[in-house]
């Protein structure tokens, strides 16, 4: 299977430069709503882009493994595994085109998107970014995966700034801290779902040779 190991690497190296640029950010802005706009402009966009990568590398990692299995030792059965596609069928979940943002958020101001992800975060049952990703993997939502990350962003940004109205670089930057530290967390949570969903997949595969 996949080395979780360099997973969390990646994920890690990912999220650790999020900080660095969401700090030169806050370090260059005084306007905390411009600044805001930029931390989940940067954040969303980036996380989409590696997200798709780090999806489509675990991928091949797991599909290696499968069918260098006893379960397809024949070429009909990988033959069948090729037809499942279910490389296609799990990024077909998420739509990672960065671009596809400017179109979905035409008019959309960034008080919309905080209450666009809270409508989502009720038909998941929960707020939490993994919980949100985890739930695409069983409906059918058409939203880009960067509004949703622009959501949780924007969630957060709003909630802040409401809670704490006092422009404080120091407080914002540990606040941001603790919301990337959090939403790492969620995204490692996430890929193991879909290791999950991947492995039952392969299991409904083999039930039917």
């Amino acid at each position: 299977m996949y080395n979780k190991k360099d997973l969390i690497r990646k994920v890690d190296e990912m999220f650790e430069g999020l900080k660095r640029q969401s700090y030169e950010i806050i370090s260059i802005h005084s306007d905390f709503s411009a600044a805001s706009r930029m931390i989940i402009d940067m954040v969303s966009s980036e996380i989409t882009m590696r997200s798709k990568t780090l999806i489509t590398d675990m991928y091949a990692k797991m599909s290696e493994s499968t069918l260098s299995s006893t379960m397809f030792n024949n070429a009909e059965k990988k033959s069948k595994f090729y037809e499942a596609n279910i490389r296609r069928e799990i990024l077909s979940k998420y739509q990672f085109d960065v671009k596809s943002v400017n179109a979905f958020m035409n008019g959309i101001q960034y008080e919309e998107l905080h209450r666009l992800y809270s409508s989502l975060a009720v038909s998941a049952g929960t707020a939490a970014v993994g919980g949100i990703l985890k739930y695409l993997l069983a409906a059918t939502v058409n939203i880009p995966m960067v509004v949703i990350i622009a959501g949780a962003a924007a969630a957060f940004c709003v909630s802040y700034l409401k809670v704490i109205p006092n422009q404080n670089k120091v407080k914002f930057r540990e606040a941001v801290y603790s919301f990337l530290s959090e939403l790492r967390e969620e995204f490692i949570m996430w890929f193991d779902e879909i290791e999950k969903y991947y492995n039952d997949r392969i299991k409904d595969l083999v039930n039917t040779f």
